[in-house]
């Protein structure tokens, strides 16, 4: 027999906010950030599904708090060359973002450059929010 003891001090509600994170404005997507690992056989249509939810962002409008985001799609892969698929995307610059081989400082310089581009993004909204004012 299974019984259920309540433990003195957890039994109280936490309280927290939500982040606010851009999101797909379809509202049948998973909410923005998240992680996948895909892992399957060969040929299996990992690819394929990945390459077709950001079909899908591309289509859809990215959105926070009124204000439209861009998506920016960077591939890290050994199959770059031989996958004609990753063209068909918008939002990735073959010449750009991507990579065939990882290392972990390819994956700093990233996530650097990212960070700057982010910046330079907000620094534009303040400048677009203060030039609206007048």
């Amino acid at each position: 027999m299974i019984v259920e003891k309540p433990l003195t001090g957890f039994n109280n509600k936490m309280n927290y906010t939500t982040l606010n994170y851009p999101q797909c404005q379809c509202g049948k997507c998973p909410k923005f950030y998240w992680n996948m690992l895909s892992i399957a056989a060969r040929q299996s249509g990992k690819t394929y599904t990945t390459c077709q939810l950001i079909r899908h962002w591309e289509e859809n409008k990215i959105v926070k708090d009124g204000t439209e985001y861009g998506l920016r799609t960077i591939l890290i892969s050994p199959t770059v060359q031989a996958n004609e698929i990753y063209q068909s995307l918008k939002s990735l610059d073959m010449e750009k973002d991507c990579y065939d081989d990882y290392s972990d400082d390819l994956l700093l310089d990233i996530i650097h450059d990212v960070k700057t581009k982010k910046e330079e993004y907000n620094e534009w909204l303040e400048y677009v929010a203060i030039y609206k004012k007048l």
